[in-house]
């Protein structure tokens, strides 16, 4: 046992009595295994780790196409919440004046500290729940992220979408897709994936109209909100303010 699991011991046997335990966040995070895997293959075949991604998991470039770059300039500060790998970065990177990369995974910070030297303007941020502190009010042109809040829980997304609009400029927009209980794909991903009973499925799902009530009870307006396949894909945009 180390020094530091000794310690959180030893206070868990002193709080135990108040009902009060210390957690400790786990170094990896479920998709790091995968990510180390394409970096392996990648290594062996002389490629781009992401290049293996986009086998593994589809090509973004027709999404990114349609959904991110007609928002983005090249003066565009832009925050990608839960970037992963890169898959999605590294082609946004060289389109803005600016990326800053949020993401819960202490194994894809470092990855990504690294994979996009030289590649443009960047920074890289851990987070451990919904909050941004690290970036100042209004200090965003457009924050993007895919297939991330297929990932997220009802209440964390209510957040992210606070935060969302917080760090936004007026007239920023926010796009982003989710797993939509509607479709007949997600319904049938539903199925495939939530295990047995008493099991917790790896993935969240909404009614299109769920997440609309949420982004316009943060503060947007829904510009955008189309379906297809298993997901939905959802266009917000913070208000300019009257007089402004």
């Amino acid at each position: 046992m180390s020094l530091v699991s000794r310690a959180a011991s030893a206070a868990n046997n002193v709080l135990g009595r108040f009902r009060v335990q210390l957690v400790r966040r786990p170094s990896r995070r479920p998709w790091d295994e995968v990510f180390d895997g394409w970096i392996r293959s990648a290594r062996e075949a002389g490629a781009d780790p992401n290049d293996v991604g986009d086998q593994a998991w589809g090509d973004p470039r027709s999404y990114i196409e349609r959904a991110y770059l007609p928002y983005i300039g090249a003066d565009s500060v832009v925050l990608e919440v839960g970037p992963g790998s890169g898959r999605v970065t590294r082609h946004l990177i060289g389109r803005c004046r600016e990326m800053i990369l949020v993401d819960y995974s202490p194994r894809v910070c470092r990855w990504l500290s690294t994979y996009l030297q030289g590649r443009g303007s960047y920074s890289v941020h851990e987070i451990s729940g919904p909050s941004l502190p690290m970036i100042a009010d209004e200090a965003v042109d457009v924050v993007v992220s895919y297939g991330v809040f297929e990932h997220v829980g009802f209440d964390d997304t209510g957040w992210f979408l606070e935060e969302f609009h917080r760090v936004l400029r007026p007239g920023g927009v926010a796009s982003f897709n989710f797993d939509d209980i509607m479709l007949p794909d997600g319904l049938a991903w539903y199925r495939a994936n939530r295990g047995r009973p008493g099991d917790r499925c790896l993935f969240r799902f909404y009614h299109p109209e769920v997440m609309a009530r949420l982004a316009e009870a943060a503060g947007f307006a829904v510009e955008e909100l189309t379906e297809g396949g298993r997901t939905a894909d959802i266009r917000l945009r913070k208000p300019v303010r009257p007089g402004a």
